[in-house]
């Protein structure tokens, strides 16, 4: 019975201890937490790996994108201190340019000249992509006002295909004035993305989506 009273009593002792740690923890946190709207623009790079000639009947294409802008919402914890966290929920807008064209054979190669590089009659189309984005940054203050930082961008495509992609980013700040923040941020799609953009097979249509984007922070609430 005493064993049971005492083994209750430490348990009941070191719950306490972790519920104070956590409220301590989250009080500190979100004591040092900013907030505020996120917009932005910038290019795109898509990074295709197909081919004009090819030993199987394929499609080949060239992505271009021509329009790339974005709105979202931050939020910004232990903003007092020299290392601090960013997250940033956002849904974006790219138009991209695509030429789809049925890829040569190579059997075709001896019918063009030598020295020409032919790209085959197709057709031009564009796809509207809207990328929907939680990313997580950790940020390091090399000044008061300058900061870089690296992070991590699960995104959700449900534009043209509903496609999940993780991209891997780096970034650089520039703090105005306290309620004015420039950023230039890089984003590589690590995974096969535009080989599901399609509506069916791919046939050949392959490779990542990046981004440069340089955009607005405008915190409403500032600690």
């Amino acid at each position: 019975m005493k064993k049971i009273l005492f083994s209750a009593t430490v348990c009941s002792l070191l719950m306490k201890n972790i519920f104070y740690i956590l409220l301590f923890f989250s009080t500190t946190v979100f004591a040092q937490t900013e907030h505020g709207l996120l917009v932005g623009g910038g290019v795109g790079f898509p990074m295709h790996d197909g081919a004009v000639y090819m030993t199987t009947p394929h499609y080949g294409y060239n992505n271009d994108v021509k329009a790339n802008g974005m709105l979202g919402y931050r939020f910004r914890f232990l903003t007092n201190q020299k290392y601090f966290i960013d997250l940033d929920a956002t849904v974006g807008f790219q138009w991209m340019q695509v030429y789809k064209y049925k890829a040569l054979l190579l059997g075709d190669i001896d019918k063009i000249p030598e020295g020409d590089y032919v790209i085959p009659p197709g057709e031009s189309f564009t796809d509207f992509i809207m990328p929907i984005s939680i990313a997580a940054s950790w940020n390091y203050r090399l000044t008061d006002k300058f900061h870089f930082g690296l992070g991590v961008t699960p995104t959700l495509y449900v534009q043209p295909q509903a496609v999940f992609d993780l991209s891997v980013m780096a970034k650089a700040g520039y703090r105005l004035s306290k309620h004015c923040e420039l950023g230039l941020s890089y984003q590589y799609g690590c995974l096969n993305t535009l080989k599901h953009f399609n509506d069916g097979p791919a046939l050949g249509r392959r490779g990542h989506l990046s981004d440069l984007m340089l955009s607005v922070y405008i915190p409403f609430v500032v600690k």
